[in-house]
């Protein structure tokens, strides 16, 4: 998987969901630098959870779909067009 612009996923996730909080966003964006698969999830999610307890875990797990959505997107052909 290439690089993804983390400002873009920011941009992509708050986009979808508009509830969440941009510094929750932020906080797991910076803290995982990329979306984890699917599999790697729970580890994830005990991390952010570690890490930065001021993130709800189902904030987090939102977070993390919409992340993997926006990087399922950025791999398109046509993403740029």
């Amino acid at each position: 998987m290439s690089d993804l612009d983390l400002g873009e996923a920011a941009d992509y996730i708050l986009s979808e969901r508009p509830g969440l909080d941009e510094d929750h966003v932020w906080a797991v964006l910076n803290e995982l630098g990329h979306p984890p698969a699917k599999d790697q999830q729970k580890l994830a999610l005990q991390l952010v959870a570690q890490t930065h307890p001021e993130v709800r875990a189902k904030d987090a797990k939102r977070i993390l779909d919409e992340w993997r959505a926006y990087a399922r997107l950025a791999q398109e052909d046509d993403w740029e067009d």
